[in-house]
């Protein structure tokens, strides 16, 4: 028997901005489902380039389901969530490269170490080599379908894992014992807290007054940034009747601190006993600011409002439905508003419920 008997190995290589094209072009033309394979080294690769993201909003509008098994770590959470988006996503700990799989191709992409110098290895992530083996087989492309559901069934959802990272992240920060003897003051863990966040950030608030306290603190500009890490920021403000003009310049002024970021804000009239500011971060921990002394503002100067923290299931638990209850009230709210200032227009006008025929003269010419 030949020694080089059976198929050579496949050694194609691109560089990483062309195997995204590949990836991109192959994969256009799915028809049923995507199922794909990622992991550390290759999930930033995949969220960051346009033609990706392009090929899984295209899929989706095409209500082509997208299954994604992910390696996630606190370090790629955030690009886990953007393709949440678009996809269904698990975390794995045992997956390696990237691999796209739809009903009629298989390619499977990994970064080319062998043969690099230490020259090679200090070159450009879109000019590294990696190595592609594409398939189109469909016996090869069917077994690779056992080989991911499998994985699928032994992988857990991406929302559990993110939460079991953000709350081990959030105890580090409460319980942080500082070697030397500067003490880290409460408020300087509510920044790391907030810059630690991957997900949303729930801000309750009780009166416009703490609003304006808030509005003025420095956290508030650090929650602005996190927009740009695709977080969602909601913020709930109780609202007394009649404060139409306050409630059009807090828009305006969040508005123009985020710029062309939304916040997304609702107001509602209605009293809870509720007398400090509470955030809530990730659905993991959270934050309550009671402001003692009235014009004292949250910044990190010795005299700061009180900051308490809790990651208590519980207690995270109901404040967040307290405060999805309040929104969904307010959503309410503004649309009964909305109809009753289209009732008030079409009132003014004396309209009335009127019903016209008319009688065609072909017909009567056809009933003759």
């Amino acid at each position: 028997m030949p020694t080089d008997y059976g198929i050579k190995e496949v050694d194609v290589k691109h560089t990483l901005d062309e195997a995204m094209n590949l990836l991109s072009k192959i994969f256009s033309n799915t028809e049923r489902h995507l199922e794909v394979i990622v992991d550390n080294d290759w999930l930033c690769h995949l969220v960051e380039n346009s033609l990706i993201l392009t090929l899984f909003r295209k899929l989706k509008l095409r209500s082509i389901d997208i299954k994604i098994v992910v390696k996630i770590d606190k370090n790629n959470a955030n690009y886990s969530k953007r393709l949440t988006k678009f996809s269904e996503i698990r975390h794995s700990d045992d997956v390696e490269g990237c691999s796209f799989r739809n009903e009629q191709s298989y390619c499977f992409c990994h970064f080319s170490e062998n043969g690099l110098s230490e020259l090679d290895r200090q070159i450009e992530p879109l000019e590294k080599l990696t190595q592609v083996f594409y398939v189109d087989n469909r016996n090869f492309v069917n077994q690779q379908d056992s080989l991911f559901k499998h994985l699928w069934h032994d992988s857990i959802p991406a929302r559990e894992k993110i939460t079991e990272i953000e709350k081990s992240v959030m105890e580090i920060i409460l319980n942080h014992q500082p070697k030397s003897k500067i003490k880290v003051n409460s408020n300087e863990m509510l920044f790391r807290i907030v810059e630690s966040c991957v997900d949303q950030i729930l801000i309750l608030i009780p009166s416009t007054d703490l609003f304006w306290d808030f509005y003025n603190s420095n956290l508030l500009i650090s929650i602005a940034r996190m927009l740009v890490k695709d977080v969602t920021v909601k913020i709930l403000i109780h609202l007394e009747d009649g404060h139409k003009a306050v409630k059009d310049e807090i828009r305006y002024k969040l508005k123009e601190l985020s710029q062309d970021l939304d916040i997304n804000t609702n107001f509602f009239s209605k009293k809870i006993p509720q007398l400090h500011l509470s955030i809530i971060v990730d659905n993991v921990v959270l934050v309550e600011i009671d402001y003692k002394n009235e014009g004292l503002i949250l910044s990190k100067k010795e005299l700061d409002p009180i900051v308490s923290f809790s990651i208590s299931d519980t207690r995270v638990s109901s404040s967040t439905s307290v405060f999805d209850i309040l929104w969904i009230q307010s959503d309410f709210e503004r649309q009964n508003k909305i109809k009753q200032t289209y009732f008030d227009i079409f009132k003014g006008f004396n309209m009335k419920s009127e019903n016209y025929s008319r009688d065609w003269n072909f017909e009567k010419k056809r009933n003759k």
